[in-house]
C-alpha cells in the first residue's frame, strides 16, 4: 500500500506537465471486456475459498488523455467505468449444488499509467504499459435463488435484474495496480488503434470487516481481473513523429 501511494505521488508530480502545447497528445476511448474474479488469501481456508469462488465476464469503458515527453515515453490519466465482481457456488448442508451466486461490483475510477512505446515498423509500435488506479465503490448488486430467485443467474449488460440486492460485502474505495503488453497501429495519421491485454491487481483487502464479510477467519480478500482494452485515440496536436508525410 505504501509503495502505491509513493507511485501515485510521482505520477502526480507530473501532472503539472500535462499540458496541450506543441508537443503530441491523444484523446483515447477504451473499451475492454474482462474475466473478473475474487481471489482469497492469508487463511488456512483459502484454498477453498478460492475454489467456491469462479470468474464472471465483465467489462471497462471510460476514456484516457495521454501525454507523450518524447517518441517512446507516455503519460496516460482517465476516467473509466469498472464492473467488478464474481460467480460463486452456493452448496446445500449435504454439499450438493444449490445454485450460484452473481455478484457485482460498480467502480467510477480514475487510473495513471506511465507508458513505454517500442517501434516495431513505420505505422507498428508495442506498448508496455505500468500504473495505479483510484476509484470509488457506487454500487454492490448480487443475485442468486434467495436474492432474486435464480438459481444460475444468466449475465446481461449491467449484471442486474429485478429482485437482486444491494450488499455490503467491500470498501467504499479501490485502490489497485494495472500491467500490460499491447500493440498499437496507425490507420491514418492521426488516428490509431490499440490492443493490449491487461491485469489488473487490487493492492489492498478488499473486504469491509463491519459488512455482511464478518466472519472470525482473517482471509483477505481482494478483486482482480484480466481483459482485452480496446482503445481507438485520435492526436489533437502536432506529432513528435511527422506520421502524416509517411502514411
Amino acid at each position: 500500500m505504501r509503495r502505491a501511494i509513493c507511485l501515485l505521488l510521482v505520477l502526480l508530480s507530473l501532472a503539472p506537465s500535462l499540458r496541450a502545447g506543441d508537443e503530441k497528445y491523444q484523446l483515447t476511448l477504451l473499451l475492454s471486456p474482462t474475466a473478473e474474479w475474487l481471489r482469497f488469501s492469508k487463511s488456512i481456508n483459502s484454498g477453498t475459498y478460492n475454489n467456491s469462488f469462479g470468474t464472471k465476464l465483465s467489462y471497462n469503458f471510460g476514456v484516457e488523455y495521454k501525454r507523450f515527453f518524447d517518441p517512446s515515453l507516455s503519460f496516460s490519466v482517465g476516467a473509466i467505468y469498472m464492473n467488478k465482481g464474481f460467480r460463486n457456488q452456493i452448496r446445500n448442508q449435504d454439499g450438493s449444488r444449490a445454485g450460484s451466486t452473481l455478484a457485482s461490483i460498480h467502480i467510477a475510477a480514475v487510473p495513471l499509467s506511465l507508458n513505454l512505446h517500442h517501434r516495431l515498423r513505420r505505422k507498428v509500435e508495442m506498448i508496455y504499459t505500468a500504473g495505479i488506479t483510484g476509484g470509488y465503490v457506487f454500487s454492490e448488486r448480487a443475485r442468486n435463488n434467495y436474492l432474486s430467485g435464480e438459481t444460475d443467474p444468466v449475465q446481461g449488460i449491467w449484471n442486474l435484474s429485478e429482485g437482486g440486492v444491494e450488499m455490503n460485502l467491500f470498501r467504499d474505495y479501490y485502490v489497485g495496480a494495472h500491467f500490460g503488453i499491447g500493440i498499437s497501429t496507425y490507420v491514418k495519421s492521426r488516428i490509431v488503434l490499440i490492443v493490449q491485454p491487461m491485469y489488473r491487481y487490487q493492492l489492498h483487502d478488499a473486504r469491509d470487516f463491519s459488512g455482511q464479510f464478518n466472519s472470525n477467519d482473517p482471509f483477505v480478500a481482494r478483486l482482480n481481473s484480466f481483459g482485452i482494452d480496446l482503445k481507438i485515440g485520435y492526436f489533437f496536436t502536432k506529432q513528435i513523429r511527422n506520421r502524416k508525410k509517411q502514411y
